[in-house]
């Protein structure tokens, strides 16, 4: 029962932070992690760049912060097989960055991904400035490997009458998540000193349910904020430390239950967020890259 009712304490935090017609699908996902093994499965999603080309203040991924990066197929293979030698199924799988859309070879990522698993839902999240500039292969491969385009909604144009002719026209999915709202940003600000209580932070946080589950170089984390720390501690010379027990090695665990076992549970990088602290509402804006953008002023 105390489990059934830490996630339904968590859905109005859901709510207000993730506005789309996907929300029954996030309340599920809710479910997957932190209802206790409900469905035996979990969401994976993958940077393949670091880098974006919107660069929004205060992203949850640092990447207004990174420098150009791109992940190699390769890696990416190497790390979905042996995923799929872990288990047969996930909840999903999202490509993601930074901005998907500016890999040069972003299709290989769907090819693999399907591959391997051939009945996951896949998608795409890209803030869908680029869109439009694809060229037609890329609309045949999302067809072919049923792909989802996801687009996280910002105050920015976006010529949505070409985005819906060439979606329709090569019959692929869009969803549009988030909102245009000026005020539709969510800041968790982060402790430089470390000193937040870990299972109180981990139980208040409204993305410890899942969202970003987060593969990295062969790595699981629960959230992006740790998968992804490097790039604050590297441009504003930090510490905020990772350690052992902050991911999940794929290559160590011996199934899947072990991964489950992991995201439902605190870990040490939980004691840099002031998750009870947790602003809705805030005001999007390019990044000014100021330090502030992440720690309260």
């Amino acid at each position: 029962m105390k489990s059934v009712l830490s996630f339904v304490k968590d859905i109005p935090v859901l709510f207000r932070t993730y506005i789309s017609p996907q929300i029954l699908s996030d309340i599920y996902q809710l479910i997957v992690v932190k209802g206790k093994r409900i469905t035996k499965s979990f969401p994976v999603e993958v940077h393949v760049t670091e880098h974006c080309n919107l660069n929004c203040g205060g992203c949850n991924h640092f990447s207004c912060l990174a420098e150009e990066e791109y992940l190699e197929p390769q890696q990416f293979e190497k790390d979905i097989k042996r995923l799929r030698e872990l288990t047969k199924d996930l909840f999903n799988i999202k490509i993601l960055g930074g901005e998907p859309l500016l890999h040069p070879r972003v299709t290989d990522f769907f090819d693999i991904a399907r591959k391997y698993f051939p009945y996951t839902p896949i998608q795409i999240t890209t803030n869908g400035l680029l869109l439009t500039k694809q060229p037609e292969d890329f609309w045949i491969n999302c067809r072919k490997n049923k792909i989802t385009i996801s687009i996280s909604q910002y105050p920015v144009k976006l010529d949505r009458k070409d985005i819906k002719k060439s979606s329709k026209k090569h019959k692929v999915k869009i969803v549009y998540t988030g909102s245009t709202a000026k005020n539709r940003m969510c800041k968790i600000p982060l402790d430089l000193s470390g000193s937040q209580d870990m299972k109180k932070s981990f139980q208040k946080c409204a993305i410890s349910w899942g969202c970003c589950v987060t593969l990295r170089d062969g790595r699981i984390y629960t959230c992006c904020f740790a998968a992804h720390i490097k790039f604050f501690n590297k441009y504003f010379n930090q510490n905020l430390a990772i350690t052992d027990n902050d991911y999940v090695d794929i290559y160590r665990v011996t199934n899947k239950d072990e991964i489950i076992n992991f995201l439902e549970k605190p870990f040490p990088f939980c004691r840099y967020c002031k998750t009870s602290q947790t602003k809705f509402a805030q005001s999007w804006s390019i990044s000014k890259k100021e330090i502030t953008e992440w720690i309260d002023r």
